[in-house]
């Protein structure tokens, strides 16, 4: 087929949307292949397999809102300010999605983490080692806040963790609900698990 140049991205476009959407196992090369409107010989030329392109999508799927890839490098100024600039870009994200697909389909990470749990190794690891850049990029930001004052932790890197979990668990009730307005009503409740100062909610 034509327009061979982006035929590799258009793979992975597809295979991140019908992954959220309704799976890995329910999901074949094939099918991946018609949405992306590229041939079958094409996906193997980029892909060894469907669980490789997996690997390739949970990889690029980790930073919603290109913030927290940011944060591994530069740490945010001002901190609180950013993490409420955050929150409004992933409730954004995931607006913007429903508005699309007519549904809330949660994030790409929980959803494969849920299905596969610990039945594959090497996409455990992956999630695992994803899970942990999240933490890592909120753990600089709450040093960051630490230092200047803005917030109130004891373990920078457990409070870090403990968002992590959170706000997955809230884009999950979100997708069970089929309602996001439990994202913005929690932002106080975000702001205080993260120890944020009165004075800078």
């Amino acid at each position: 087929m034509g327009r061979q140049s982006d035929a590799r991205n258009r793979l992975l476009v597809a295979a991140a949307d019908l992954f959220r959407d309704r799976g890995f196992t329910a999901i074949g090369v094939a099918e991946i292949c018609l949405v992306a409107d590229v041939n079958k010989g094409s996906f193997y030329h980029f892909f060894a397999s469907k669980r490789v392109l997996l690997l390739e999508v949970i990889e690029s799927s980790w930073d919603e809102t290109g913030m927290l890839a940011t944060w591994e490098t530069t740490p945010p100024v001002p901190p609180v300010e950013q993490l409420r600039q955050f929150l409004q870009e992933l409730f954004a994200v995931h607006y913007a999605d429903k508005e699309s697909h007519g549904s809330v389909r949660g994030s790409l990470l929980s959803n494969i983490s849920h299905e596969i749990a610990a039945s594959d190794t090497e996409i455990t690891e992956k999630l695992t080692e994803l899970f942990n850049r999240q933490t890592s990029a909120f753990e600089v930001l709450l040093t960051a806040a630490l230092n200047r004052g803005e917030v109130s932790v004891g373990n920078p890197r457990g409070t870090a963790e403990a968002l992590v979990g959170c706000l997955h668990g809230l884009i999950m009730l979100a997708k069970v609900k089929n309602d996001l307005s439990v994202l913005p009503q929690s932002e106080a409740e975000i702001f205080r698990l993260a120890g944020v100062i009165q004075q800078w909610v």
